[in-house]
């Protein structure tokens, strides 16, 4: 707020021009829009994306989490999620990477992908606090 009015001094002293103020004033509010931004982001990127496989079949239980931040770097460098592949043979993976990328690109929290395979095999990948 401060340098709004600082702006606002400046051109009531003639330092500047009105339209000089005015592309300052709209510089100011485009940064203070991206600091608000970086701020809802890295809260987002500080919750919890949690992965839970639990393979009736064969008695595993497979319970993964990392912050989303983590996830997502992790999702750029691989491409893949860290999940046991063998316990998700028949499941299509490029489809549901490709779910969980725009999932989190779109900062969505709760469930994102909840599968129950024929085999009693459930999987559950979800962000949370």
């Amino acid at each position: 707020m401060d340098e709004k009015l600082r702006i606002l001094k400046m051109i009531e002293e003639g330092t500047i021009t009105a339209e000089q103020g005015a592309e300052l004033m709209s510089a100011l509010n485009v940064d203070e829009q991206t600091q608000r931004n970086e701020v809802v982001k890295s809260s987002y990127d500080k919750k919890m994306f949690r992965i839970i496989v639990d393979s009736s079949a064969g008695g595993d239980k497979v319970k993964i989490q990392f912050p989303v931040g983590a996830i997502k770097k992790i999702l750029k460098v691989t491409g893949k999620l860290p999940i046991p592949e063998q316990e998700l043979e028949g499941f299509d993976l490029s489809g549901m990477m490709d779910a969980v990328c725009e999932c989190l690109d779109d900062e969505i929290e709760g469930d994102l992908i909840n599968v129950d395979a024929s085999d009693g095999t459930t999987v559950r990948i979800f962000v949370d606090k």
